[in-house]
């Protein structure tokens, strides 16, 4: 993949500064080498019900997922698309291939009964940094999709020996603030050029004193 091609990342601790580059794409830096490997990091096939009573599967995705995901991007809406990449909205799909790749990190779709993915979400590796990335089909949006999302990739986290993961946003994506904040772990913010970044401490899930992510969109 060429280097144009390639998400740079959001930011790096110390976090005092967001950098802006080609094609304005915020999120995912991939790291040298390849991700870790650890006992159990695949997602295994379950099924989980939605607040909204329907029912999803998660499971593991690859880049056999590339145009299933790009049929998902169709079916979303500019204003969410916007959200998930932070760039022009022709660049969403030039960087699934880079995204779905495991060396990258963990991708995680939900499935409807039907085989249809209707939410894509990201552990991505930033060097000793991790960022989450979610983006939810607009008619699934509000039925508990990005939480059982979420809950996965911070589960994926805990067992990838992450102390932190992070997600950039805007101040305006109360969703995803509230699913971050809804998590119940130790949440940082910081705003840089009008990006909102969420930093959240896993040492409670390590801990195993705290379960992941209450209820929510």
């Amino acid at each position: 993949m060429a280097d144009s091609d390639v998400p740079r990342s959001s930011i790096h601790f110390p976090r005092r500064r967001l950098r802006r580059v080609e094609g304005g794409y915020l999120a995912g830096r991939p790291c040298a080498g390849a991700a870790p490997a650890v006992d159990g990091r695949v997602v295994t096939r379950r099924r989980t019900v939605t607040a909204g009573g329907h029912p999803i599967v998660l499971r593991a995705a690859g880049p056999e997922d590339l145009d299933a995901a790009r049929d998902m991007h169709r079916r979303c809406s500019a204003p969410s698309l916007a959200r998930r990449y932070h760039g022009p909205l022709g660049d969403a799909d030039r960087y699934l291939g880079h995204l779905l790749t495991p060396r990258y990190g963990h991708s995680v779709v939900a499935e409807t009964a039907a085989g249809d993915i209707i939410g894509l979400g990201h552990l991505l590796w930033d060097g000793d940094e991790t960022e989450v990335a979610l983006l939810v089909e607009d008619v699934w949006q509000g039925y508990g999709v990005g939480t059982a999302l979420l809950r996965e990739l911070l589960r994926l986290a805990v067992e990838s020996r992450r102390d932190v993961v992070y997600a950039v946003t805007q101040a305006s994506n109360t969703g995803m603030i509230a699913l971050m904040r809804g998590t119940g772990l130790p949440l940082d913010h910081q705003v840089e050029g009008g990006s909102l970044v969420l930093t959240i401490r896993l040492a409670p899930l390590r801990s195993g004193t705290a379960r992941p992510v209450r209820a929510g969109g």
